[in-house]
């Protein structure tokens, strides 16, 4: 079940010699080789009308940015209006909210300046139905009230769905059926584990029948772990330490002890479950000599990284300055594991500084606690399922598992939080030790990981030889110097900053098709435009401007206040300011001003 890869997957794509619809790439941006392959088949794919796919690609990889140039091409192609995101609840919604980082993938896109919004309500992107791009949780949109905005919103326009880190979304229950309601000309769903603990089919993604009745899902294309590790600079590389040891059981009637090891005792028990209820019961991960056998050898390797930045740093003379420290994630089974472990952390490793997050600490200290530890303020976090996808802390570099969780997709997940690359550390130190106790499921997990990463960096090296060897041929041609050129012609070429090809569309003609209000005329490049931000602004001068038109009148003589001022426009415009949109806004800031020129209402 770990290889999704299709037969189609071995297609030689011509990467930026084949120009894909509607994308036009600035600057020095360049997609990676597996977006790439998934865009030319998606647009293929498009055009024959074929619209609901499938992309694997491991965490890190840039799903954002293949997200956002799908809907590019959708676009570009007429197979959508409007892009919808779904994203599981938490920090995830950040890779596509950030206006700067919404703006800069746009803009390397090549994309024309798109409105967008965050779905917490439907009052904003129901009343601006120029939207272009809603980001909304699977939460949200499938509660009563979020599910019927949307499906308004989807039913006036041609959709494109989104439905990122699709393991979260089984085609059984209540979120499938509320989004099976929507109605969308295309969907990609996203996923860097596109399996189920609970062998359940995932919603809207296509699968295929092999082997008789065996279901397995199909992929337009999958970038797998070995695939990231060839390209380099997308994973750390993986150390594995399976930390085994030993109890002494006590006969309770005839008083014989017995000593015997953890993998002892699972060669002894018909599963693996049986020991880990016989440990739960006698509480045995909570007690010292085990959290101590598991922990202590982790922190000894966490000291020796931390030793090992400091001196980069100092050989470097502060060049990493400002980037942060190596820091550990620590993976309790429950509440009161999490503590026990943030005591025994406190009390024999005091010299860092540890904090713990779980559904018992309240949700303004997580929130806090959180943004400490992605800052690098904490170097330790004990945590029970709360750091999760697009929980981005590159630094982290170490992590101990020490709750039951052995569910394939699940553990991938907690791993990867330690594996991104991180660009503060040197590529040796790009390395993410894990630290478990002996398991065996866990182990073939661990070897699969290995696997995939020795295989990843020997076809690494071997394209690093051949383009040693093509660079020899180049060099032996440039070895040849230039004796005479002919002269042709001049041609004068006008350069301009972020042209866009498959366009001529410039700023002063979106202000002219109401794209841009003209009190917002921004800078082409700011491609990311944040409905609910310039709303406020909006409503923000339309505020001032009422004030300064009651305080002229009232200068006057003329009886006025600010209220009188709003129930006018009131009035005049047949909605509440809070009820406007961004034109009606648009449209009151002109008439403010145009009173205040007059220095009276008009």
């Amino acid at each position: 079940m770990l290889n999704f890869r299709s037969d189609q997957d071995n297609l030689q794509v011509l990467g930026d010699l084949v120009d894909l619809p509607g994308i036009n790439l600035h600057d020095s941006f360049r997609f990676r080789t597996g977006q790439l392959h998934f865009l030319h088949k998606l647009a293929s794919c498009l055009k024959k009308g074929e619209n609901n796919h499938l992309g694997v690609f491991v965490p890190g990889y840039g799903k954002t940015i293949t997200a956002l140039a799908s809907f590019v091409i959708a676009k570009h192609l007429g197979k959508a209006q409007k892009l919808i995101v779904f994203v599981p609840r938490g920090n995830l919604r950040d890779q596509y909210a950030d206006p700067i980082e919404l703006s800069r993938v746009l803009r390397n896109l090549g994309s024309v300046p798109l409105r967008f919004c965050t779905a917490d309500s439907e009052k904003t992107f129901l009343k601006n139905s120029s939207t272009d791009i809603i980001i909304t949780t699977y939460q949200y949109a499938c509660g009563k009230s979020g599910n019927e905005a949307i499906k308004r919103f989807a039913e006036h326009h041609s959709c494109m769905f989104v439905y990122d880190e699709v393991h979260h979304l089984s085609d059984e229950g209540t979120w499938a059926i509320a989004l099976g309601r929507l109605e969308h000309s295309c969907s990609i769903a996203l996923s860097g584990t596109p399996i189920r603990s609970d062998n359940k089919s995932l919603f809207g993604v296509p699968f295929e029948i092999r082997n008789g009745n065996e279901r397995f899902y199909k992929a337009l294309h999958e970038v797998q772990l070995r695939d990231a590790h060839e390209e380099g600079g997308i994973l750390k590389r993986v150390s594995t330490n399976m930390i085994d040891y030993k109890i002494k059981l006590r006969n309770i009637e005839s008083g014989d002890e017995i000593e015997l090891s953890l993998s002892q005792m699972q060669e002894m028990a018909d599963s693996d479950q049986d020991i880990d209820a016989f440990l739960a019961r006698k509480k045995m991960r909570f007690h010292s000599v085990y959290l101590d056998s598991l922990l202590r050898p982790a922190f000894v390797r966490f000291q020796e990284k931390r030793n090992q930045w400091l001196e980069e740093k100092q050989r470097t003379k502060g060049y990493n300055n400002s980037f942060k420290n190596h820091q550990m994630l620590i993976i309790a089974m429950s509440n009161n594991h999490s503590a026990a472990i943030l005591e025994f952390v406190k009390q024999h490793f005091p010299e860092f500084i540890s904090a713990r997050i779980g559904q018992d600490i309240p949700a303004q200290e997580r929130l806090v606690l959180l943004q400490q530890y992605r800052n690098g303020l904490i170097d330790i976090m004990v945590q029970v399922d709360m750091i999760g996808e697009g929980t981005d802390i590159k630094p982290i570099s170490i992590i101990v598992k020490a709750d039951l969780v052995r569910a394939i997709s699940k553990t991938m997940q907690q791993i990867f939080r330690g594996m991104r690359y991180y660009t503060g550390f040197c590529k040796k130190q790009n390395v993410c030790d894990l630290f478990t106790s002996n398991d065996a499921a866990l182990s073939q997990i661990f070897d699969w990981l290995l696997s995939e990463q020795q295989i990843g960096i020997k076809l690494s090296a071997k394209r690093e030889i051949e383009f040693q060897q093509s660079r020899t041929a180049i060099e032996s041609i440039e070895s040849w110097v230039l004796a005479d050129v002919q002269h042709k012609g001049i041609e004068t070429l006008d350069w301009e900053l972020f042209p866009d090809k498959n366009s001529s569309i410039k700023q002063e003609e979106l202000i002219e098709e109401h794209i841009i209000p003209p009190s917002l005329y921004i800078d082409i490049s700011s491609n990311a435009i944040d409905i609910i931000s310039l709303e406020q602004q909006l409503r923000q001068e339309c505020s001032q401007l009422a004030v300064k038109l009651s305080l002229n009148m009232k200068s006057q003589g003329m009886n006025s206040d600010v209220k009188g001022v709003h129930f006018e426009s009131k009035k005049k415009f047949l909605k509440s300011q809070d009820q406007m949109n961004l034109q009606e806004l648009e449209d009151k800031r002109n008439w403010l001003m145009k009173c205040l020129e007059r220095g009276r209402l008009v």
